[in-house]
């Protein structure tokens, strides 16, 4: 698995408890391994626009069904034989405790990014 990183300012910051975001990004790093069984490219992505700071992780993996997407943030909803279906759900019920919105796009065979909004915090840079 190759990995990319692009944030665009190098010293963009926001806000945050360090500790959940790292479970957030653990969950986001994690799944995108486990799609990507025979490698491929993660791709973490941040950037800042007008209001709010804007992370994207990507892979190039299986993707998910059009069918699932609506139920991924849901506890307990899986698709993984061994799965237990909170991942997503805690990546939901974090971002939004940071005040943030979390949204999921993906095309079978393709992969799937899931992309995480946050406030921009006034005084940070």
């Amino acid at each position: 698995i190759r990995t990319e990183c692009r944030i665009d300012p190098e010293d963009l910051r926001v806000s945050l408890d360090p500790d959940r975001f790292a479970q957030i990004l653990l969950n986001l790093y994690l799944n995108a391994l486990q799609a990507m069984e025979e490698g491929g490219l993660l791709r973490i992505e941040g950037e800042r626009r007008a209001d709010e700071a804007v992370l994207r992780v990507s892979d190039s993996g299986r993707g998910i069904s059009p069918e699932h997407i609506p139920h991924v943030f849901d506890p307990y909803f899986t698709t993984k034989p061994r799965g237990v279906g909170l991942g997503l759900a805690n990546v939901h019920k974090l971002v939004e405790a940071h005040g943030g919105e979390v949204e999921v796009m993906s095309m079978p065979g393709r992969g799937t990014t899931v992309t995480i909004h946050l406030p921009w915090a006034s005084g940070e840079i």
